[in-house]
Formats: structure tokens, sequence, C-alpha cells
């Protein structure tokens, strides 16, 4: 099944210095990014927390694309636009773009053959690539409609956050912007850091923490029963009451009354009992861990 995903958040830099400008500013290496491919990454601040955290797709030698996974791009290029001084860049925000969620058979469909890994296959002005985690899924992304038959409906889009849930992507919802460090994240699994590169916003606290150790908080997929979905950001504590807790970082329905959710935990909670301050939320276990 397709189903229509929200309006993607698309910021485009372009120019002779598209590359080596992102390169300076965000955590992974966009130099060494081949054309046709996609890497995660993140921006950060100077003390290291994820500003904006997104996916980075190079279509073209001079031209590069971030599909953000929360955040504003408009407001994202009004800041990143701060740092351009007299590299040959321009940014912009893609506008009238569609994003659809595949399986295998629609997405085989549209792009003619299936994108693998940080692979992207564009056909027809459709860019499609694939999301990595236990159950097989493609994204396409359009800047026109879609001919091929697709769903809108709460179940899906639920479905959808369910599984990325499931495979340790987050969403980051505005309450976590410049809050968390990578680690807390799981970016570090996804390969979204690089602390061999150069210098960047962040850079110090990164490899301090990669050499150094010292790193106490990661991200957990949990079980919970409750009558509505936490918040992002809403708390999580230690059932001891002195252990540091954390945050919810995104949750969606599993059954009536029962949700799972990704929550940027202290290593040391993960092992007890866990509760909330909602009185809506109960039985909070903790399912896995993505180191």
């Amino acid at each position: 099944m397709t189903i229509v995903l929200p309006t993607p958040q698309v910021l485009e830099i372009a120019g002779a210095d598209a590359v080596t400008f992102a390169h300076a500013q965000f955590c992974n290496d966009v130099i060494a990014l081949a054309r046709g491919h996609w890497q995660w990454n993140a921006w950060l601040s100077a003390p290291g927390r994820v500003r904006y955290f997104f996916m980075l797709l190079r279509d073209a030698d001079d031209r590069l694309r971030l599909l953000l996974r929360g955040g504003d791009a408009q407001v994202m290029c009004a800041e990143l636009t701060r740092y351009v001084f007299r590299a040959k860049v321009s940014l912009s925000v893609g506008a009238g773009i569609q994003l659809l969620g595949c399986d295998a058979g629609e997405a085989q469909a549209v792009l003619g053959a299936l994108p693998d890994n940080a692979e992207t296959i564009v056909r027809e002005g459709i860019v499609g690539l694939r999301l990595p985690g236990p159950e097989p899924r493609w994204l396409s992304l359009s800047e026109r409609q879609s001919t091929v038959v697709s769903h809108v409906s709460d179940e899906a889009l639920n479905r959808w956050h369910l599984d990325d849930i499931r495979a340790g992507l987050p969403f980051l919802a505005p309450a976590l912007q410049d809050q968390l460090l990578p680690q807390w994240l799981g970016l570090g699994r996804l390969g979204a850091i690089n602390v061999g590169k150069g210098c960047y916003p962040g850079q110090e606290i990164m490899a301090r923490l990669h050499f150094k150790g010292g790193n106490k908080r990661g991200l957990y997929r949990i079980h919970l029963d409750c009558e509505e979905l936490p918040a992002p950001g809403a708390p999580v504590f230690a059932g001891d009451a002195t252990t540091e807790g954390g945050n919810i970082v995104m949750s969606a329905w599993e059954a009536a009354s029962s949700a799972e959710a990704l929550v940027s935990l202290a290593d040391a909670a993960a092992a007890g009992p866990l509760r909330s301050d909602a009185a809506t939320v109960a039985n909070i276990k903790v399912i896995s861990g993505f180191a």
C-alpha cells in the first residue's frame, strides 16, 4: 500500500560551494557522499545539541536536498543563510513536493527498480529511496501529484510512525530541538556522526564523547498503556525517583489504549521500572535499545 505522508519540509543547497558549505556545517561527511546517494545527517549547536535532523540527498555535483525529520525548512534556511558569507551557494525551500510511503510493489511500479541502502533512484522527476528497519519501506519525493493509488488516513499514518519507532528513526519535534545530543537520539547508530572530519558546530563535543566516553543516555523503544499519546518532550521518570529519567521523542498507537514510543533515556534507568507523571499513562516498560 502507498500512503500520502504529511507535506515534507525540504531545504535545497545549490551552487559551486554547496558540498563544502554543507560539509563545514553538518556533522556527517558530506564530501564523501556520492551523487545519487543519501545519508543521515544533522546540524548541531556549538554545545552539540541537535538543532535539525534530516536525510541529505545529493542530486547532482552541485546540489543537495535536505528532507527534514522535524523543524521548519523556512526557519532553517534563514538560520543557515547567516553562515554563507562568500560561499557560492544559494539556499531555498522546496515547495509543492509530495512525499509518499511505499511498499516494495508500489515502489517498483513508480521507480522501475528498488533503491537499496543509501542509493537513490530518479525516474521521471520522482526520487525514491529505501528506509532502514525491520520492515522494508520506501519513500518517493515528487514535485507532481502521483498517479499511484494512495491512501490518507489516521490509521495509515499511525502505522507508518509505528514502523519508524520500531526502526529507531526519530522525528525531532519543536519541543526537542536544540535539547538533545545526537547520541541521545541514536544518531550514531544511523551513521549520522563523523568524528574524523574537520571542524563543524558541536564537533568538539562529539570528539570528546567518542574518544573519552562519558555518554550515559541513549534512545530506547518503550511500551506503555495510555488513553492519549504522550506529547514529544513529556518526561519519563525512573521508578526509584533518584535515577535520571528521560523524555518522550515520538509515540504511536500499537492497539487500543496501548502505544509504543521512542524515548531519550538515561541508560541506568532503562534496566528498572519507569513511570510518568501523567495520570493516563501506566505500565511503562523498555522493549529494546538503539545503541
